[in-house]
C-alpha cells in the first residue's frame, strides 16, 4: 500500500512541475522595441586559434599582509620582472623592470580557521599593452577549515561546546619577496 501511495504522489509532484505557462512582459516587449541595439564590435585581427602565452615571473618590492592593517582595497604595489622575458628571440622585459599593480581586494582572516586572502590585479607593464596582458594573483594564508568544521559538527550535540571553534583563526595572507608571482603576456591579441 506505501508503494502505491509513494507512486501516486510521484506521479502528481511530477506531473505538477512540468505543467507551466509562458508569461509575456509586455511592458518589456514594449520598451525593448525603441533602444537601439547595436552589434558587438568583433576582434576580427585576433588569431583565435593561437594560445600563445608568455609568462613573466615576478617578485614584491615590499612584503605586504593581512596582519593589522597591513594592506588595503586598491594599494598600489610594485614589483620587479625576476628574469629576462623573451618572445621570438627578442628581450620584451629585463631582469628587474618595474611592474606595478594594484590589491583588488583582500579578505582579513576569520574565525573557524577561515584564511586571509589578498587579489592582486590590474597590472601595468612599460611597452606593453594592458589588454595583452591577462593574471590575477590570489595568495591565501592557512586554511584550518577543513580541520575546524569536523571537530564543530562533532561537538554540536554538547550545548556550546560546538561554539568553542570559533575562536580558532585563519592564517594571514602574506606577500613577500620570495614569492614568484606569475603573470601572462598574450602577443598575438588584438587591442582595439
Amino acid at each position: 500500500m506505501n508503494r502505491f501511495i509513494f507512486l501516486f504522489l510521484l506521479f502528481v509532484f511530477s506531473a505538477l512541475s512540468v505543467n507551466a505557462e509562458v508569461v509575456n512582459d509586455e511592458f518589456m516587449e514594449k520598451h525593448l522595441k525603441t533602444i537601439d541595439i547595436k552589434k558587438p564590435i568583433l576582434n576580427t585581427k585576433y588569431n583565435y586559434e593561437s594560445v600563445e602565452r608568455i609568462p613573466i615571473k615576478l617578485k614584491i618590492s615590499k612584503k605586504i599582509t593581512t596582519k593589522k592593517d597591513g594592506v588595503y582595497d586598491e594599494m598600489p604595489l610594485v614589483f620587479f620582472v625576476k628574469e629576462d622575458v623573451k618572445y621570438k628571440g627578442k628581450v620584451i622585459l629585463k631582469k628587474n623592470d618595474v611592474v606595478t599593480a594594484n590589491v583588488e581586494t583582500f579578505l582579513t582572516r576569520g574565525m573557524n580557521g577561515i584564511p586571509g586572502a589578498i587579489i592582486v590585479d590590474d597590472f601595468v607593464i612599460k611597452g606593453i599593452s594592458p589588454k595583452k596582458v591577462k593574471g590575477t594573483y590570489i595568495k591565501r594564508g592557512l586554511n584550518l577549515s577543513l580541520l575546524v568544521f569536523p571537530i564543530k559538527w562533532a561537538l554540536t550535540p554538547i550545548p556550546g561546546a560546538g561554539s568553542l571553534t570559533n575562536f580558532i583563526v585563519g592564517g594571514n595572507a602574506v606577500i613577500s619577496k620570495r614569492h614568484t608571482v606569475t603573470i601572462y603576456y598574450y602577443p598575438e591579441w588584438a587591442e582595439f
